[in-house]
């Protein structure tokens, strides 16, 4: 059986193969002395094949030289060489977070970012202290990648200290992650944060409205619904699928049995004034609602045979949920003429 030393030296071997060979058995042999070498490797081995060997070889030694050694790389010119670093440090999860905790507060900025990148995939709060300090980092771009973490991990520990960073006068960026954030976190409250910062939907720009709508849609109630309908009418009409969507996500929550007659106008003109497919469709879908009143009924009935095939087919499903007596041998009629196959599904499911 060849010794670790034997490994070691193969690791220069002219012969790439050799030293993928190498590479993989130091790795298996879980070698805490086989650390220093493979990273010394890495430093001239030009092969992406063995350098991705090494790599492995280092997430399966067990010893914290494999995780310093990783922390050493994120200081590396080479992007990939700092990718697979963040990768190995992932992979040892929990083990790595003592240590990732020195480079957060010790490291330049390029270094903080790439510990959250590391952090992926841990439990917000086995990094508290890490997530503390990058939420307050001077950095922007640290502090943007901590709040997505904390949103995509639901971290609703550090819900107020996110709602604390959304101010009038912050980076539109960061205001932006934030809201995201707090849309995954999911608490009700964070929606008051977002209103008392930007009270008047009306006016907030394009970016910022897209952002604050997706809160709203999950955890508006019918106050906001109303808000967000009046927006119809004031705001262009490339803001319209963002502005239907919530208020599709919105309606089966608030409940709304009867809608302002405003609004079905508004939404009416939509479907019939030749407003891109897709609206037209989402369109259709939150008038589908108050299908249960004959004027609407009606309305989406006629739908049925519009020339656009999603307009057709966002009738369809809105009046097959509908329930009302009879809407089964409409749609059946409709079948008998329709040649879109995906719209025919619709009408006979």
């Amino acid at each position: 059986m060849s010794s670790l030393k034997e490994y070691i030296d193969k690791l220069n071997d002219p012969d790439e193969t050799e030293r993928i060979y190498a590479a993989e058995d130091i790795g298996y042999l879980n070698a805490a002395d086989g650390v220093p070498p493979l990273l010394k490797r890495l430093e001239e081995e030009r092969s992406r094949t063995v350098r991705d060997v090494i790599f492995q070889a280092l997430i399966r030694i067990d010893a914290d030289s494999a995780i310093e050694g990783s922390i050493s790389l994120l200081q590396s010119d080479d992007p990939q060489i700092r990718n697979q670093a963040v990768d190995v440090l992932r992979r040892k999860e929990a083990r790595s977070i003592p240590f990732l905790n020195s480079v957060m507060r010790d490291g330049d900025k390029n270094q903080r970012k790439l510990v959250l990148d590391a952090l992926t995939e841990s439990r917000a709060c086995d990094a508290q202290e890490i997530y503390a300090a990058a939420l307050a980092d001077k950095d922007l771009n640290v502090v943007i990648t901590a709040v997505e973490n904390l949103g995509r991990m639901r971290a609703v520990e550090f819900r107020v200290q996110i709602e604390s960073l959304l101010q009038g006068d912050s980076n539109p960026m960061l205001i932006a992650a934030c809201m995201e954030a707090l849309v995954g976190i999911g608490e009700e409250s964070s929606l008051s944060a977002i209103r008392r910062c930007f009270p008047d939907l009306a006016m907030l720009p394009d970016f910022l409205l897209a952002s604050c709508l997706k809160v709203i849609a999950v955890l508006g109630s019918a106050e906001e619904f109303a808000e967000v309908a009046s927006l119809l009418s004031v705001r262009g009409p490339h803001l319209r699928p963002a502005i239907l969507g919530a208020l599709t996500l919105m309606q089966p929550r608030c409940q709304l049995s009867d809608a302002h007659e405003d609004l079905l106008q508004a939404v009416r003109a939509i479907v019939e004034d030749g407003d891109p497919p897709l609206c037209r469709y989402q369109a259709v879908r939150l008038l589908g609602f108050w299908a249960i009143h004959d004027d609407v009924y009606a309305f989406m009935v006629s739908c049925l045979s519009n020339p656009e095939r999603l307009v057709r087919l966002g009738a369809a499903e809105s009046l097959r949920m509908t329930g009302k007596p009879g809407f089964e041998l409409t749609l059946a009629a409709r079948a008998l003429k329709e040649t879109d196959d995906e719209v025919l599904e619709a009408l006979r499911c």
